[in-house]
């Protein structure tokens, strides 16, 4: 899942919540409120989601994942 307001269209005011699996209904509404508070306050008030930004990606910051079996 990636949560940006980075514009790189020529869209303004442009929010993208992507990158959903065969989880994305249990994951949508915690999403929803993500980025509910992002578009509100400009940053994320009830829980950091800053490692599923596109300015992760683009800094090359790759998330591994521990619990995988």
């Amino acid at each position: 899942m990636l949560l940006s307001t980075i514009i790189w269209t020529s869209r303004i005011n442009c929010v993208f919540a992507n990158g959903f699996s065969g989880h994305g209904l249990q994951h949508g509404p915690a999403t929803g409120h993500g980025v509910s508070e992002l578009i509100d306050s400009g940053k994320y008030t009830s829980f950091d989601l800053s490692s599923l930004s596109w300015e992760r990606v683009i800094g090359g910051r790759p998330i591994v994942e521990k619990n995988v079996v």
